[in-house]
Order: structure tokens, then C-alpha cells, then sequence
């Protein structure tokens, strides 16, 4: 694996601050979002902390899809929606989505 992919916080939480706060315990870098006006500032700290996944509350992914999308060219930050409720929905369809231009069918 090369070295610039060895990294310390491989992993980024951005989520409301009552969410992500679990994940601190837990021991993993988060970035508490109060407003989605913070999500630009935020997203800068999480690419100079060189995250290469980066774990999105869902609600907050789906109002910053402009944003993640201009990232998607780049190999990492890989942006990946997690729900608060347990729900899957999204991350069921992106992988559907994935799936479906990888393969031709679902």
C-alpha cells in the first residue's frame, strides 16, 4: 500500500453534534455540524487531516451533494451516508447505483 494512504484518521464523522459525539468516545475523529453553512469549512479540516473515508449523517449528505460531487474524481475522500435512525435506504441506492454502472444490471 502506498504511504500517503497510510493515515492516522483514516476516518471522518460529520454529523449533528449529538450524533457524532458516540463516535468520539469511541475514539474516532468527528467534526460536529451545527449549521450546513459550516459543512464548506468543515470539509476543508477534514481534507488537510487527509481522511480517506468520510462518514456523513444522512440528512446533512443529501443537502451537500454539490459539494461531494465535485470530490468524486478524486480517489479519496471516499463520502459515505450513514443513517442516525438505522435506516439504510441511501446507502442501499448509491450502492445500487455503483453496482449498476459497474456491472449493467442490479
Amino acid at each position: 500500500m502506498p504511504d500517503e494512504l497510510l493515515l492516522e484518521n483514516s476516518l471522518a464523522i460529520i454529523g449533528n453534534e449529538d450524533v457524532v459525539l458516540g463516535f468520539k468516545a469511541l475514539g474516532f475523529k468527528v467534526y460536529p455540524l451545527k449549521e450546513p453553512q459550516q459543512f464548506k469549512a468543515i470539509l476543508a479540516e477534514v481534507l488537510k487531516d487527509k481522511a480517506a473515508v468520510c462518514l456523513l449523517q444522512d440528512d446533512i449528505y443529501n443537502s451537500v451533494q454539490d459539494e461531494i460531487n465535485s470530490y468524486r474524481s478524486l480517489p479519496l475522500p471516499v463520502f459515505v451516508p450513514f443513517s442516525k435512525t438505522g435506516q439504510t435506504d441511501l446507502l442501499d441506492n448509491i450502492i445500487k447505483d455503483i453496482k449498476l454502472k459497474a456491472t449493467g444490471t442490479i
